[in-house]
């Protein structure tokens, strides 16, 4: 299969794959933390990956050199990798896929990419994303869900959670990947979650709590949690002390708490205008943030 290199023989009964791509649509690093949480809680083993001399610009996404033990190095490539993890407690086969979103070739990357899809016996795909919004971090992270399975569909609606998609504009590799699914008969079902624009580069553990949740009602799996509500506080201990240093911060948050509360499950409005310089913000806060990991805290 070209620009595939599978580890073993692939199983045909992994018949649903969750996917999440890095970047674009992984606001907070939700999409692929949740991803990550979910192959670790199954125990799933890595199957193949696509090999990334065609798809990236290394400038861009740049492999890493690691050390060894005994003083040598390794360079660590970009990874988009598949793991599997078989038939289990009366549930179907997960093929699970964790990558960044490749810079060119998309259409040869989607074929390769479901070409593994469909020789490990996907017919439904479940991708997960998270944007930028409105949104502040002291409130519960609101995600909406679209599908072109109308059972799944149904269920989506009863937990108010559809959305009928109604965006145009600019995409990422997961809508091509869906849209070239379709024409191979794969169903899909989106889970996008919502992380605050002023925490554009922190890891947002709240938001790939809620990506894993719904996510394992939908599949009937019974993942961890329970490392979630402490990861949970810290964070917002630390956003917290963070916005209370500036007081246009503070009043903003202040702002989207009020819109937040007034739409009580309405869809959020478009990010509110202002005076706050949102990329000072969120330098001053990746600080803070870096500052206290260093120091333990």
């Amino acid at each position: 299969m070209d620009h595939v290199e599978f580890d073993r023989e692939p199983p045909a009964n992994l018949t649903t794959l969750v996917m999440a791509f890095g970047g674009w649509i992984d606001a907070g690093r939700a999409a692929t933390g949740a991803l990550r949480h979910l192959t670790g809680d199954l125990r799933a083993t890595r199957l193949a990956r696509i090999e990334p001399e065609e798809f990236f610009m290394f400038s861009q996404e740049r492999p890493e050199v690691r050390l060894r033990p005994d003083g040598s190095r390794d360079i660590h490539w970009p990874l988009s990798e598949f793991f599997a993890s078989p038939p289990a407690d009366g549930r179907d086969g997960l093929l699970l896929f964790c990558g960044p979103e490749p810079h060119q070739r998309w259409q040869t990357y989607t074929k390769a990419f479901l070409d593994v899809a469909e020789r490990c016996g996907v017919r439904r795909i479940v991708s997960l994303g998270a944007l930028l919004a409105g949104a502040p971090h002291t409130r519960p992270v609101r995600v909406t869900a679209r599908s072109t399975d109308p059972a799944a569909r149904s269920l989506l609606e009863a937990w108010g959670i559809y959305r009928r998609p109604t965006y145009e504009g600019p995409t990422g590799i997961s809508s091509v990947v869906l849209d070239a699914a379709e024409r191979r008969g794969m169903q899909h079902v989106g889970f996008m979650g919502q992380a605050p624009h002023y925490l554009q580069d922190v890891e947002n553990p709240a938001a790939i709590e809620a990506l894993v949740t719904y996510v394992a009602r939908l599949l009937d799996l019974s993942p961890d949690m329970s490392g979630f509500p402490k990861a949970i506080q810290d964070f917002r201990t630390q956003c917290d002390q963070a916005v209370a240093r500036d007081r246009a911060t503070r009043e903003h948050v202040r702002k989207l708490e009020q819109e937040y509360d007034a739409e009580a499950g309405e869809e959020q409005p478009s990010l509110p205008g202002g005076e706050l310089d949102s990329d000072k913000l969120m330098q001053e806060l990746q600080d803070f943030l870096r500052k206290q990991r260093g120091t333990g805290a």
